[in-house]
């Protein structure tokens, strides 16, 4: 399968993989795809690593870089330092929702590398 958006991209199939895994990155582009990595969850030094990596290992292969760039958020105006901010926000996540995302990583084996415990984490959306 061929489309016009194949020639835009230099790309041979319309297919896509957006990813935070680098090595899937470069396997789908490869491959003849367009992968794409999703890099909200990474530091400023872990996103200069993870592009480097890709670009040692995908050759003249394009790939994306997905990034979330909020136009505003709750709480934006209020003064409050980053650590203040994050907290707010962390309150406003229901902890239901906190206890089903840890459920479905501990379900499916999803090792998860944190030293206070709390699996998931507010991924970059406040810092500017």
């Amino acid at each position: 399968m061929h489309t016009p958006i194949c020639d835009e991209l230099g790309i041979e199939f319309p297919i896509f993989a957006f990813t935070h895994c680098r090595d899937v990155v470069v396997a789908v582009s490869k491959a003849g795809g367009f992968g794409v990595l999703g890099a909200v969850g990474f530091t400023p030094e872990q996103l200069e690593i993870e592009l480097n990596w890709i670009d040692e290992n995908i050759g003249d292969h394009p790939y994306g870089v997905d990034i979330v760039i909020p136009n505003k958020y709750e709480g934006m105006d209020s003064g409050q330092s980053a650590e203040e901010l994050t907290e707010t926000l962390r309150k406003m996540v229901p902890q239901e929702h906190l206890d089903f995302g840890k459920k479905i990583l501990a379900d499916h084996g999803v090792p998860v590398e944190d030293s206070d415990g709390d699996t998931l984490q507010l991924l970059g959306w406040t810092e500017a």
